[in-house]
Protein backbone atom coordinates (compact mmCIF):
# COMPACT_ATOMS: atom_id res chain seq x y z
CA UNK A 1 0.00 0.00 0.00
CA UNK A 2 1.55 3.30 -1.09
CA UNK A 3 2.14 6.20 1.30
CA UNK A 4 -0.38 8.44 -0.48
CA UNK A 5 -3.08 5.79 -0.07
CA UNK A 6 -2.23 5.38 3.64
CA UNK A 7 -2.48 9.15 4.18
CA UNK A 8 -5.79 9.30 2.29
CA UNK A 9 -7.29 6.47 4.36
CA UNK A 10 -6.08 7.90 7.69
CA UNK A 11 -7.56 11.30 6.83
CA UNK A 12 -10.79 9.61 5.79
CA UNK A 13 -10.85 7.75 9.13
CA UNK A 14 -10.51 10.98 11.10
CA UNK A 15 -13.22 12.69 9.05
CA UNK A 16 -15.54 9.69 9.33
CA UNK A 17 -15.21 9.57 13.11
CA UNK A 18 -15.90 13.32 13.20
CA UNK A 19 -19.23 13.21 11.36
CA UNK A 20 -20.25 10.17 13.42
CA UNK A 21 -19.60 12.28 16.51
CA UNK A 22 -21.91 14.94 15.08
CA UNK A 23 -24.68 12.34 14.71
CA UNK A 24 -24.16 10.90 18.19
CA UNK A 25 -23.75 14.30 19.84
CA UNK A 26 -26.67 15.95 18.05
CA UNK A 27 -29.90 16.80 19.80
CA UNK A 28 -31.74 14.22 17.68
CA UNK A 29 -29.92 11.39 15.89
CA UNK A 30 -32.43 10.97 13.07
CA UNK A 31 -32.74 14.68 12.37
CA UNK A 32 -28.98 15.20 12.54
CA UNK A 33 -28.27 12.31 10.16
CA UNK A 34 -31.01 13.48 7.80
CA UNK A 35 -29.63 17.00 7.84
CA UNK A 36 -26.08 15.83 7.11
CA UNK A 37 -27.32 13.50 4.36
CA UNK A 38 -29.52 16.23 2.92
CA UNK A 39 -26.81 18.87 2.73
CA UNK A 40 -24.35 16.29 1.34
CA UNK A 41 -26.87 15.31 -1.33
CA UNK A 42 -27.62 18.94 -2.23
CA UNK A 43 -23.96 19.76 -2.74
CA UNK A 44 -23.37 16.48 -4.58
CA UNK A 45 -26.29 17.18 -6.91
CA UNK A 46 -24.81 20.52 -7.97
CA UNK A 47 -21.46 18.86 -8.68
CA UNK A 48 -23.01 15.88 -10.47
CA UNK A 49 -25.22 17.95 -12.76
CA UNK A 50 -22.96 20.88 -13.61
CA UNK A 51 -19.31 19.94 -13.14
CA UNK A 52 -18.62 16.30 -14.04
CA UNK A 53 -19.60 13.95 -16.90
CA UNK A 54 -23.01 12.30 -16.85
CA UNK A 55 -22.89 8.55 -16.01
CA UNK A 56 -23.49 6.08 -18.81
CA UNK A 57 -26.44 3.66 -18.79
CA UNK A 58 -24.45 0.71 -17.42
CA UNK A 59 -23.12 2.86 -14.53
CA UNK A 60 -26.50 3.48 -12.92
CA UNK A 61 -26.93 0.04 -11.27
CA UNK A 62 -23.65 0.59 -9.40
CA UNK A 63 -24.64 4.10 -8.31
CA UNK A 64 -28.18 3.13 -7.28
CA UNK A 65 -26.99 -0.01 -5.50
CA UNK A 66 -24.31 1.89 -3.61
CA UNK A 67 -26.80 4.54 -2.56
CA UNK A 68 -29.23 1.91 -1.28
CA UNK A 69 -26.54 0.10 0.74
CA UNK A 70 -25.31 3.37 2.25
CA UNK A 71 -28.87 4.36 3.12
CA UNK A 72 -29.40 1.11 5.04
CA UNK A 73 -26.02 1.60 6.74
CA UNK A 74 -26.96 5.11 7.88
CA UNK A 75 -30.26 3.85 9.32
CA UNK A 76 -28.61 1.02 11.26
CA UNK A 77 -25.90 3.36 12.56
CA UNK A 78 -28.36 5.92 13.91
CA UNK A 79 -30.37 3.11 15.56
CA UNK A 80 -27.21 1.75 17.21
CA UNK A 81 -26.30 5.17 18.58
CA UNK A 82 -29.71 5.32 20.26
CA UNK A 83 -28.58 2.49 22.58
CA UNK A 84 -24.78 2.82 22.80
CA UNK A 85 -22.16 5.52 22.96
CA UNK A 86 -19.83 6.65 20.16
CA UNK A 87 -16.64 4.94 21.37
CA UNK A 88 -18.23 1.50 21.60
CA UNK A 89 -20.71 1.46 18.69
CA UNK A 90 -18.22 2.99 16.29
CA UNK A 91 -15.46 0.54 17.20
CA UNK A 92 -17.68 -2.54 16.90
CA UNK A 93 -19.25 -1.43 13.62
CA UNK A 94 -16.00 -0.39 11.98
CA UNK A 95 -13.88 -3.16 13.44
CA UNK A 96 -16.15 -6.09 12.57
CA UNK A 97 -16.26 -5.22 8.87
CA UNK A 98 -12.65 -6.11 7.83
CA UNK A 99 -12.99 -9.79 8.78
CA UNK A 100 -16.05 -10.13 6.53
CA UNK A 101 -14.31 -8.23 3.77
CA UNK A 102 -11.12 -10.29 3.89
CA UNK A 103 -13.14 -13.53 3.76
CA UNK A 104 -15.24 -12.39 0.79
CA UNK A 105 -12.84 -10.13 -1.12
CA UNK A 106 -11.07 -12.98 -2.94
CA UNK A 107 -14.17 -14.60 -4.49
CA UNK A 108 -16.09 -11.36 -5.04
CA UNK A 109 -13.43 -8.77 -5.87
CA UNK A 110 -10.38 -10.83 -6.77
CA UNK A 111 -8.19 -9.47 -3.94
CA UNK A 112 -6.35 -12.43 -2.42
CA UNK A 113 -5.01 -11.52 1.06
CA UNK A 114 -1.52 -12.56 2.15
CA UNK A 115 -0.72 -14.35 5.39
CA UNK A 116 0.41 -11.25 7.26
CA UNK A 117 -2.57 -9.28 5.97
CA UNK A 118 -4.87 -11.90 7.50
CA UNK A 119 -2.91 -11.76 10.78
CA UNK A 120 -3.24 -7.97 10.88
CA UNK A 121 -7.00 -8.16 10.29
CA UNK A 122 -7.36 -10.75 13.07
CA UNK A 123 -5.61 -8.32 15.44
CA UNK A 124 -8.24 -5.74 14.47
CA UNK A 125 -11.01 -8.23 15.20
CA UNK A 126 -9.43 -9.11 18.59
CA UNK A 127 -9.64 -5.45 19.54
CA UNK A 128 -13.29 -5.37 18.52
CA UNK A 129 -14.07 -8.43 20.64
CA UNK A 130 -12.40 -6.76 23.63
CA UNK A 131 -14.61 -3.73 23.09
CA UNK A 132 -17.75 -5.77 22.59
CA UNK A 133 -17.62 -7.92 25.71
CA UNK A 134 -16.91 -5.46 28.49
CA UNK A 135 -17.42 -6.98 31.99
CA UNK A 136 -20.64 -5.92 33.70
CA UNK A 137 -22.15 -4.52 30.50
CA UNK A 138 -24.92 -6.91 29.59
CA UNK A 139 -27.94 -4.67 30.03
CA UNK A 140 -30.70 -4.90 27.45
CA UNK A 141 -29.70 -1.58 25.88
CA UNK A 142 -26.11 -2.74 25.59
CA UNK A 143 -27.12 -6.00 23.87
CA UNK A 144 -29.18 -3.98 21.40
CA UNK A 145 -26.27 -1.60 20.81
CA UNK A 146 -23.88 -4.50 20.11
CA UNK A 147 -26.35 -6.28 17.82
CA UNK A 148 -27.10 -3.14 15.83
CA UNK A 149 -23.40 -2.25 15.67
CA UNK A 150 -22.59 -5.71 14.29
CA UNK A 151 -25.35 -5.37 11.69
CA UNK A 152 -23.88 -1.99 10.80
CA UNK A 153 -20.47 -3.66 10.40
CA UNK A 154 -21.98 -6.22 8.03
CA UNK A 155 -23.46 -3.40 5.97
CA UNK A 156 -20.07 -1.62 5.91
CA UNK A 157 -18.58 -4.81 4.49
CA UNK A 158 -21.37 -5.02 1.90
CA UNK A 159 -20.99 -1.47 0.60
CA UNK A 160 -17.18 -1.64 0.73
CA UNK A 161 -17.07 -4.74 -1.48
CA UNK A 162 -19.76 -3.36 -3.77
CA UNK A 163 -18.02 0.00 -4.15
CA UNK A 164 -14.60 -1.55 -4.68
CA UNK A 165 -15.95 -3.38 -7.73
CA UNK A 166 -18.05 -0.38 -8.78
CA UNK A 167 -15.25 2.18 -8.78
CA UNK A 168 -12.88 -0.23 -10.53
CA UNK A 169 -15.54 -0.83 -13.19
CA UNK A 170 -16.41 2.82 -13.76
CA UNK A 171 -13.02 4.36 -13.01
CA UNK A 172 -11.16 3.46 -16.23
CA UNK A 173 -14.06 4.56 -18.43
CA UNK A 174 -14.01 8.31 -17.91
CA UNK A 175 -12.35 11.20 -16.12
CA UNK A 176 -13.34 12.26 -12.59
CA UNK A 177 -14.96 8.86 -11.94
CA UNK A 178 -14.43 9.08 -8.17
CA UNK A 179 -16.24 12.42 -7.96
CA UNK A 180 -19.08 11.13 -10.15
CA UNK A 181 -19.42 7.97 -8.06
CA UNK A 182 -19.41 9.63 -4.64
CA UNK A 183 -21.76 12.41 -5.80
CA UNK A 184 -24.48 10.07 -7.04
CA UNK A 185 -24.19 7.64 -4.13
CA UNK A 186 -24.66 10.55 -1.70
CA UNK A 187 -27.74 11.64 -3.63
CA UNK A 188 -29.31 8.19 -3.64
CA UNK A 189 -28.28 7.39 -0.05
CA UNK A 190 -30.07 10.50 1.21
CA UNK A 191 -33.47 9.35 -0.07
CA UNK A 192 -34.19 6.57 2.48
CA UNK A 193 -32.65 8.59 5.33
CA UNK A 194 -34.79 11.63 4.60
CA UNK A 195 -37.86 9.40 4.17
CA UNK A 196 -37.36 7.79 7.60
CA UNK A 197 -36.72 11.18 9.23
CA UNK A 198 -39.88 12.59 7.61
CA UNK A 199 -41.91 9.63 8.86
CA UNK A 200 -40.54 9.80 12.43
CA UNK A 201 -40.09 13.56 12.84
CA UNK A 202 -42.68 15.12 10.57
CA UNK A 203 -42.93 18.85 11.16
CA UNK A 204 -39.59 19.06 12.98
CA UNK A 205 -37.16 18.86 10.06
CA UNK A 206 -37.17 22.49 8.86
CA UNK A 207 -36.97 24.05 12.37
CA UNK A 208 -34.10 21.68 13.22
CA UNK A 209 -32.27 22.56 10.00
CA UNK A 210 -32.60 26.27 10.68
CA UNK A 211 -31.19 25.83 14.17
CA UNK A 212 -28.31 23.52 13.15
CA UNK A 213 -27.56 24.51 9.55
CA UNK A 214 -23.82 25.01 10.02
CA UNK A 215 -23.52 21.61 11.69
CA UNK A 216 -25.35 20.02 8.76
CA UNK A 217 -23.28 21.76 6.09
CA UNK A 218 -20.02 20.91 7.84
CA UNK A 219 -21.06 17.31 8.45
CA UNK A 220 -22.20 16.88 4.85
CA UNK A 221 -18.93 18.25 3.46
CA UNK A 222 -16.90 16.00 5.77
CA UNK A 223 -18.95 12.91 4.86
CA UNK A 224 -18.57 13.46 1.10
CA UNK A 225 -14.84 14.18 1.29
CA UNK A 226 -14.23 11.22 3.59
CA UNK A 227 -15.78 8.69 1.24
CA UNK A 228 -14.21 10.22 -1.84
CA UNK A 229 -10.83 9.51 -0.23
CA UNK A 230 -11.91 5.93 0.46
CA UNK A 231 -12.99 5.41 -3.16
CA UNK A 232 -9.60 6.71 -4.28
CA UNK A 233 -7.98 4.13 -1.99
CA UNK A 234 -10.25 1.31 -3.23
CA UNK A 235 -9.13 2.08 -6.78
CA UNK A 236 -5.44 1.86 -5.83
CA UNK A 237 -5.12 -0.80 -3.10
CA UNK A 238 -6.57 -4.04 -1.75
CA UNK A 239 -10.12 -3.54 -0.49
CA UNK A 240 -9.37 -5.61 2.65
CA UNK A 241 -6.34 -3.52 3.51
CA UNK A 242 -8.15 -0.25 2.93
CA UNK A 243 -11.15 -1.33 4.99
CA UNK A 244 -8.97 -2.45 7.90
CA UNK A 245 -6.74 0.64 7.81
CA UNK A 246 -9.88 2.76 8.11
CA UNK A 247 -10.37 1.21 11.54
CA UNK A 248 -7.79 3.60 12.94
CA UNK A 249 -10.91 5.74 13.15
CA UNK A 250 -11.86 3.88 16.34
CA UNK A 251 -9.02 5.65 18.14
CA UNK A 252 -10.25 9.00 16.86
CA UNK A 253 -13.80 8.05 17.90
CA UNK A 254 -12.66 6.98 21.38
CA UNK A 255 -10.80 10.26 21.87
CA UNK A 256 -13.67 12.39 20.51
CA UNK A 257 -16.19 10.47 22.60
CA UNK A 258 -14.16 11.02 25.75
CA UNK A 259 -12.89 14.56 25.23
CA UNK A 260 -15.88 16.09 23.41
CA UNK A 261 -18.94 14.02 24.30
CA UNK A 262 -17.91 13.18 27.87
CA UNK A 263 -18.19 9.41 27.47
CA UNK A 264 -16.69 7.05 30.02
CA UNK A 265 -13.25 5.73 29.11
CA UNK A 266 -13.61 2.29 30.71
CA UNK A 267 -10.68 0.10 31.68
CA UNK A 268 -10.54 -1.72 28.35
CA UNK A 269 -11.78 0.80 25.80
CA UNK A 270 -8.59 2.72 25.03
CA UNK A 271 -6.31 -0.38 25.00
CA UNK A 272 -8.83 -2.22 22.83
CA UNK A 273 -9.13 0.74 20.46
CA UNK A 274 -5.34 0.94 20.25
CA UNK A 275 -5.23 -2.79 19.44
CA UNK A 276 -7.63 -2.16 16.56
CA UNK A 277 -5.47 0.73 15.37
CA UNK A 278 -2.27 -1.32 15.70
CA UNK A 279 -3.69 -4.13 13.60
CA UNK A 280 -4.97 -1.70 11.02
CA UNK A 281 -1.65 0.15 10.88
CA UNK A 282 0.22 -3.14 10.42
CA UNK A 283 -1.57 -3.51 7.10
CA UNK A 284 0.73 -0.82 5.70
CA UNK A 285 3.51 -3.37 5.93
CA UNK A 286 1.49 -6.56 5.52
CA UNK A 287 -0.19 -5.77 2.22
Amino acid sequence: MSTIVVIAVLLAALMHASWNALVKGGDDGWLTSAMIAGFAAAGALIVAVFFVPWPQAHHWPWLLGSGALHGIYFSLLVSAYAYGDLGKVYAIARGSAPLIIVVLSAPLVGDVPGTWEIVAVLVVVAGVVALTFEPGQIATADIKAVALALLTGAMIAAYSLFDAVGIRTIGPEFEYATIVYVSWLMIFAAVPILAVAFFLRRGQILPYMRAHALQGIGGGAIAVTSYALVLFAFANASVGSVAALRETGVVFAALIGTLVLGERLGKRRIPAALLVAFGAGALKFAA
